[in-house]
């Protein structure tokens, strides 16, 4: 009887305590917009965003209404390029009601896409014959190849490819996702998908690259309405009368380039069969499996100007230990936000690796961290706004964080229930971390 009563005793004790523990969470907020960004304009020429701007513990979730559509920017600098794409859509649409643009895009482009539907019939042979065709492209032509018929095949058969279980699921950006664009017709998607060697043939690939470097914007993006209207509007200039250079001339404004570290000279200048060439030479480099490689050239949330960023970010940091344990956590994730955490946070380690400390070995406990040479713990988080959550306790109590000094860096901000919490447990916390800095050139 005597040991029922302590047992009794000892649950009322925990469960209360569990409950009073329980209780101290956080429901993730909405913020005012210009709390969130003060130095952006809640109301612009083109576009108007909602203004309360909601959290889900980690990241803001800005809506945006334009002329174009309405529009979900998620994490941290996604406001700033949602916008800016904006702009880049409300330049197209003045370039094409131009009157130069009228004339020279009076041939229609439907021969020139006809040629492409041999790919959408015929992956392997056409594949297999482009490669031979085009050869000084691709080391190559294997590496053009092989993604190519891998990835026709993935796209006719409606298969997700690249991606394995893991904790990347479960990383911020989980929820409210935008997938890469879909709305094309599967022959031309297949067309892109083989390494664009095709479309490298008829020249259409370097004109989209062109045509998105003078608008500043990234060349595979995932906003659907953007990778639409540079598709229509490089087959117009494609199929008229005069070439891309001159037609870009005519683009109005000056552009201001905001890509927030994602897209470089590398992604637009370079055609795609040279670029996975260069990932997959690098990423071998480095002691990543060919198979990580062809899941990571294949992975549907990660356009190229992703992948491309991924390993620029990991050969920076080509001489810390534990680059085989990134990739399992890399190619779990389900969602481009995701994709986008997991390389901004690669980012904000490697501006820490190269002008804080140098970096000596990576680690993953739910996200990827780093061990500095005198054993700190670097935690690196490309996020907006912490709410004190669940989530965030059981991470920041986790054993591996619990005997060394921590240090976690925030792109954006937290509340004070967070910051009381994890000072408590002994982190160094930095908030509004210069270590994700944007990208803004002339």
């Amino acid at each position: 009887m005597i040991y029922k009563t302590i047992f009794r005793i000892f649950l009322v004790l925990n469960l209360g305590l569990f409950s009073a523990f329980a209780a101290d969470y956080e429901s993730p907020p909405s913020i005012p917009f210009d709390t969130v960004f003060p130095d952006v304009a809640i109301k612009g020429e083109h576009y108007s965003v909602e203004p309360s701007v909601p959290t889900d513990g980690f990241l803001t979730r800005a809506i945006i209404k334009s002329e174009f559509g309405d529009f979900i920017a998620l994490g941290p600098g996604m406001l700033e390029i949602q916008l800016h794409e904006i702009d880049a859509l409300a330049k197209l649409q003045t370039f094409e009601a131009s009157d130069e643009f009228q004339r020279g895009a009076k041939e229609s482009a439907q021969q020139k896409m006809s040629s492409l539907k041999q790919i959408y019939d015929k992956p392997k042979e056409a594949a297999a014959g482009i490669s031979k065709g085009v050869s000084r492209f691709f080391k190559r032509s294997y590496r053009a190849t092989k993604t190519g018929v891998q990835t026709v095949n993935d796209v006719i058969h409606d298969k997700t490819p690249g991606s394995i279980e893991g904790a990347g699921a479960k990383l911020p950006g989980s929820a409210q996702s935008q997938a890469l664009p879909d709305s094309e017709s599967k022959y031309k998607k297949a067309a892109k998908a083989s390494g664009s060697t095709a479309v490298n043939i008829l020249g259409f690939d370097d004109s989209r690259r062109k045509l998105a470097k003078r608008l500043g914007v990234d060349p595979y993006t995932t906003n659907p309405v953007l990778d639409e209207k540079l598709d229509e509007v490089t087959w117009s200039i494609f199929a008229g009368d005069f070439g891309i250079d001159l037609a870009t001339s005519l683009i109005p404004g000056s552009i201001v380039i905001t890509t927030s570290g994602l897209v470089t000279n590398w992604v637009w200048d370079t055609p795609p069969g040279d670029l996975r060439v260069k990932i997959e030479q690098s990423l071998l480099g480095l002691g990543v499996s060919q198979e990580d490689i062809d899941r990571l050239l294949r992975h549907r949330a990660y356009p190229l100007s992703y992948q491309a960023a991924l390993t620029v970010s990991m050969e920076a940091m080509g001489t810390v230990d534990g680059h085989e344990d990134i990739m399992p956590l890399a190619l779990s994730v389900v969602t481009v936000d995701q994709a986008r955490f997991v390389v901004n946070t690669l980012r904000m380690l490697q501006r820490y690796h190269e002008t804080v400390q140098p970096l000596k070995e990576f680690g993953v406990q739910g996200t990827v961290f780093a061990a500095t040479e005198n054993d700190t713990l670097v935690v690196a988080a490309p996020v907006d706004y912490v709410s004190w959550t669940e989530m965030l306790d059981r991470f920041s109590a986790n054993d591996r964080f619990s005997s060394k000094p921590r240090e976690l860096h925030l792109a954006g901000t937290m509340t004070q229930a967070a910051r009381s919490h994890l000072t408590e447990r002994g982190w160094e916390l930095h908030e509004s971390s210069t270590l994700l800095k944007r990208q803004s050139t002339q």
